[in-house]
């Protein structure tokens, strides 16, 4: 058994960019047939670039629209004649702010992308799913599913909601074979968290707080999101990986670098 996806048909949001470009990507080369959804038709052209025609799909879909993912499921079928995986990446840090200033426009945001686009994600895919003997899920958290997040409490509490709603599907439907676990990113060095962060010294200062002493890559992720895909984790579910260079493990240990480590 090897980490291989050769054959199955696996659905990405967020496909337009950073971890969900690289899954969608990896993916393929593991050989899948993937379904490239976002909201950004031109940046899903652009990771598709490169992959056979016959195997991928470009759907336009914004994953909070709950009748246009039913659409992209429904379009999967027509395509491909089933849905054996999906990497259920799109996510939204919102506004950062004081929680007292904040907006109900910037929660209602966060939250329709974050935690009702995953349940609407997973509702079709399930549905789909079912009729096949089953599948593989896996819906993306983050760090601050496990810690808070200091800028954006909402951001944080709609990642906490994904674990939940994760693991409790994952008992729903572990009796019909299909496995439902999470990836929790860390400081991972998209186009979105150098828009977050834009000066070095900032996204340097993340890179410190990880013991491995770096951002996460996008590579990072996916390669965790297709183990969870792929036959490998078949006795997995309900679990979450978390993939954030240690910072969830402690605070990093502040080292000399010319002292006697031997």
């Amino acid at each position: 058994m090897s980490l291989e996806l050769n054959d199955r048909v696996v659905l990405i949001t967020g496909a337009g960019s950073g971890i969900g470009r690289a899954a969608a990507r990896l993916f393929a080369r593991l050989g899948a047939r993937v379904v490239l959804v976002g909201r950004n038709a031109d940046a899903l052209h652009e990771t598709a670039d490169g992959l056979p025609a016959a195997d991928h799909l470009v759907a336009e879909c914004d994953v909070a629209n709950e009748s246009g993912m039913d659409a992209c499921v429904a379009e999967t079928i027509a395509r491909f004649g089933r849905l054996d995986g999906a990497f259920n990446n799109a996510g939204t840090f919102g506004a950062f702010g004081p929680l007292h200033l904040d907006t109900v426009d910037n929660f209602d945001s966060v939250v329709a992308t974050n935690l009702r686009g995953v349940w609407a994600c997973m509702r079709s895919q399930i549905g789909a799913m079912l009729p096949n003997g089953g599948g593989a899920i896996v819906n993306c958290a983050s760090v601050a599913a496990h810690i808070g997040h200091g800028q954006s409490p909402i951001y944080s509490a709609t990642k906490h909601a994904v674990i939940g709603l994760s693991k409790s599907a994952a008992l729903q439907y572990a009796g019909d074979g299909i496995r439902i676990n999470v990836v929790s990113p860390g400081s991972t060095d998209t186009p979105l968290l150098r828009d977050l962060y834009p000066e070095a010294d900032a996204l340097a200062q993340r890179a410190r707080r990880a013991p491995l002493g770096r951002l996460g890559s996008c590579d990072d992720a996916a390669n965790a999101a297709a183990w969870l895909l792929s036959p490998l984790s078949g006795y997995v579910t309900g679990q979450t990986v978390v993939v954030d260079g240690g910072v969830t493990a402690g605070a990093a240990v502040v080292r000399d670098e010319h002292a006697n480590r031997g």
